[in-house]
Formats: C-alpha cells, sequence, structure tokens
C-alpha cells in the first residue's frame, strides 16, 4: 500500500506535468477548462496518497527493529528522518497546490480576467515540479535505506 500510495501521487504529479500541461499549452484555450478539471480532480488522490503514506510509513516505522525514538545513532534513523522531512515538505506543497487550484477556479471580483491567474498557472506548476522533485529525493532515501 505505501509503494502504491508513492505510485499514485508521483506518478501522478509527473502524469500532468509530461502530458497534460503540454497538451493544454499545444491546444490553447481550448481545453482549459478540462486542465483545471482534471487538475481539482487529482487533488482528492493527493490527499488519499497522503493518508495512506501516513498510516503504512508509521506502522512500518514502528514494527521496524532499527527504529528507536529520537535516537538518529544509525545510518537507517538518519534516513528515515530525512524521510519524514521530505514527506512534510510534500504535504506542504500538495496543500499549496490545492489551494492554488481553488483560488483559480473562484470567479474574480471583477467579472473579468483575474490578474491573479497567472501568478496562479505558474505556483501551480512550481509546486508540481518540486513535488515530483520531492517525491524522487523520498523513494532515493527509501532505497538507500
Amino acid at each position: 500500500m505505501h509503494v502504491f500510495a508513492v505510485i499514485v501521487w508521483l506518478g501522478g504529479m509527473m502524469y500532468q506535468s509530461a502530458v497534460v500541461v503540454p497538451i493544454a499549452q499545444h491546444e490553447g484555450g481550448t481545453v482549459k477548462g478540462f486542465v483545471t478539471t482534471v487538475n481539482k480532480r487529482f487533488v482528492g488522490f493527493i490527499w488519499m496518497s497522503v493518508w495512506t503514506l501516513a498510516v503504512t510509513g508509521v506502522i512500518m516505522m514502528l514494527l521496524n527493529p532499527n527504529f528507536v525514538w529520537l535516537k538518529f545513532d544509525n545510518r537507517w534513523s538518519i534516513l528515515l528522518a530525512s524521510k519524514v522531512v521530505v514527506f512534510i515538505l510534500m504535504v506542504f506543497y500538495g496543500f499549496g497546490y490545492a489551494r492554488m487550484l481553488e483560488y483559480l477556479s473562484r470567479p474574480s471580483s471583477n467579472g473579468g480576467f483575474n490578474e491573479l491567474a497567472e501568478l496562479y498557472k505558474h505556483r501551480i506548476e512550481q509546486f508540481r515540479r518540486i513535488s515530483v522533485l520531492l517525491g524522487i529525493t523520498a523513494l532515493l532515501l527509501a532505497a538507500a535505506m
């Protein structure tokens, strides 16, 4: 379950970056509503993955004989602490990703173009890239464990 949650989260982010966004940029304005819908729908998968990762990660951590609370005296415990920090950062950027999508879906106060829409779109892409890099880092840390 832990690996499956990572695949859903990281794979979804990579798919959006490598497939959905380039298609939307190529097609122009005709698919913007579709891209927003896809992004908003994926937020549910992010939170499902977060909870699955948190629960299964805690269970695996507690069942491992190398685990001792707040004792970082071996390679495994240092890698685990690093992985937890990366996970917390991924949750932070996942929350930011969801917030930016929510801002984009709100109607603008002046009834026309939302001045901040371009900034939000840029931040969404930035958060997606950071999440992918953090996810790859977490995978590398897990492999080193």
